[in-house]
Parts: C-alpha cells; sequence; structure tokens
C-alpha cells in the first residue's frame, strides 16, 4: 500500500441525532483523514461539526445504504474508503491500525476489518466476532456457517470495512440495491471478481456498533422470505452446509423477529431440502420455534 494514500471516510445518515458523534469520532483519527463525505439519505438539514474536511451529498430520500454507500464513494477523491454509519463510532486509532495491517500489501486489491463492540439497550455489550476471517477464506463460508450454539462468532460490519476506492468502481456496493445483505453480497461479489483478494481482519476492538430500537437492522415485519430468495440466488455456488445453515440462522432470524411460525417452518424446510444444516443451526432453529410459538401462546391468553 503506498503510504502516502488518502483516506474518505463515507457516512451515509438518514439523518439522526448520533450523526454528529460518528462524525466527531472520524475527526479524532490519530491520522489524518483527507475528507469525510456524509450522504445524506433525506431532505432535512443535518447538524454537523464545523470543520472543512466534511462534505455533504444529498440522494433519495430513500435510496437506502448500499446506494447512499456507493454515492458516497463517487464523490469521494481519497485513494482508500472506510465505512463509517451514523449510529457508530470509531476509536481513535481505528484506521491508523487498519491501514498499518496492510502496509504491507502491494496491490490494491484488499479489505480489512476488525472487532466491534456490540451496545444494545438492556443487553450486556460484547466484542466481535469471536473468530477472524482468513486471508483467502470464502466469505460465505465464513458469515453463514454456524459452527458453535452460541452467537457472535462471525461477523464483518460496514463501519469496520476499510478497503482501496477502486474496489466499489470493480464491484459497487449497489451492484445489487435491493439486497438484504449489503455488505456480504458485496464482498462475496468482490471475492469472485477479484480472486486474489486479500481479507485483514486485525484482532483488537476499534468500532462501536450501536443497536437501538430505531436501527435500521432491525425488522418487524417477516422478510424471511426475501431472505430463503437471496440464500437461493447468492449460495447456489456455495457448500450444502453453508445453505443448509443460512436458512436456518438469517432466514430463521428474519421470521422469528415477526415472530411468525409459518415463516420459520418455511425456512426450516428450504434448509433441509436445499442444504445439509449442522447440528448447531438445527437447535437454533429449534430454539425460535419454541420460543416463538411460547410468546404466541402467552399473546392468546391475554
Amino acid at each position: 500500500m503506498n503510504s502516502h494514500a488518502t483516506v474518505s471516510v463515507v457516512i451515509p445518515t438518514i439523518g439522526r441525532p448520533s450523526l454528529a458523534g460518528a462524525v466527531d469520532s472520524a475527526l479524532a483519527q490519530s491520522i489524518d483523514v483527507f475528507e469525510i463525505v456524509v450522504v445524506a439519505d433525506t431532505t432535512e438539514p443535518l447538524a454537523l461539526p464545523d470543520d472543512d474536511r466534511i462534505r455533504v451529498v444529498r440522494t433519495g430520500p430513500g435510496s437506502g445504504g448500499a446506494n447512499a454507500r456507493q454515492c458516497g464513494i463517487q464523490h469521494a477523491t481519497g485513494d482508500i474508503i472506510a465505512l463509517l454509519d451514523d449510529d457508530d463510532l470509531w476509536h481513535p486509532y481505528k484506521l491508523e491500525r487498519q491501514l498499518a495491517e496492510v502496509s504491507g500489501a502491494d496491490s490494491g486489491r484488499w479489505v480489512v476489518t476488525c472487532k466491534c463492540a456490540v451496545r444494545e439497550p438492556g443487553h450486556r455489550e460484547k466484542i466481535w466476532p469471536r473468530t477472524l476471517i482468513g486471508e483467502h477464506q470464502s466469505v460465505a463460508d465464513y458469515l453463514f456457517t454456524l459452527r458453535r450454539f452460541t452467537l457472535g462468532d462471525a461477523m464483518l460490519q460496514s463501519s469496520t470495512l476499510c478497503f482501496p476506492r477502486e474496489l466499489a468502481f470493480q464491484v459497487p456496493l449497489n451492484y445489487a440495491p435491493e439486497s438484504i445483505h449489503d455488505e456480504p453480497g458485496w464482498l462475496m461479489e468482490l471475492q469472485r471478481t477479484v480472486p486474489d483478494l486479500i481479507i485483514k481482519h486485525v484482532p483488537e476492538c476499534f468500532s462501536i456498533y450501536n443497536v437501538s430500537e430505531n436501527s435500521v437492522s432491525r425488522q418487524s415485519a417477516d422478510v424471511s422470505e426475501k431472505y430463503i430468495e437471496w440464500g437461493r440466488e447468492h449460495l447456489r455456488g456455495a457448500t450444502a452446509r453453508v445453505r443448509g445453515d443460512y436458512f436456518l440462522f438469517s432466514a430463521v432470524t428474519a421470521a422469528a423477529s415477526a415472530q411468525s411460525l409459518g415463516g420459520i417452518r418455511k425456512s426450516v424446510a428450504s434448509g433441509f431440502s436445499e442444504g445439509r444444516p449442522g447440528l448447531p443451526a438445527m437447535v437454533y432453529a429449534a430454539a425460535k420455534f419454541g420460543r416463538t410459538a411460547i410468546r404466541q401462546v402467552r399473546a392468546h391468553a391475554h
């Protein structure tokens, strides 16, 4: 990597109050940040710190996170892109440590990530992921194979990702704008397009991932059918274990979050008919079905 490379931070926002904190954490980096491109997926005014490095680009409203990130990258002028969501935060040494990790890379074909602190109201803070992805490991295998009976084993959260800007022109982040898996889908397509892609995983925690009741990560409606369709389309070339685990974990989670027993049943049926799930995924799906059934019984009792 060029030691004189410039970094552009791209922050998509829907105008949440947490935006100013996210921008402040980017401005507070131990290395110079060339620019911060705030992509407003809203027409509302934004409250931002006063700094000449901040530029605002407007898109949408309602264009979605993947389109907003790609729009920001197209307007960015730095050599390296670092993504940051508007409700997340960075440790001051995040970028310095990540760029040191890829300092020996002799090409622009790398992505670097790190661990993050997952904060959710009412829950104990967790440091995820427990397992790091290998430099050339399949993203689908890493993310969607359930190897333990607990969560948090694998994670590539958007606010941890840093990569050469040119990669986002080879494979745009919004190559599948309606995708339910923005960054995983992009990384999987990037691996297919750039076979010698290296993924570096810094083992320390340098990012804070805030999960709130208003988080766009949450879904109240049953969207498990979209997860099933995504798995069928994008995991065709994956192993039977990956496909089976995906349906019994990701699709089941989507159904369970909407308390849909029908969605859980369909997700499980897809996992067994189109894959070969492992024991941890089977136990997870069974537990989700049981909890959802109990909730429904209690709801009807009242």
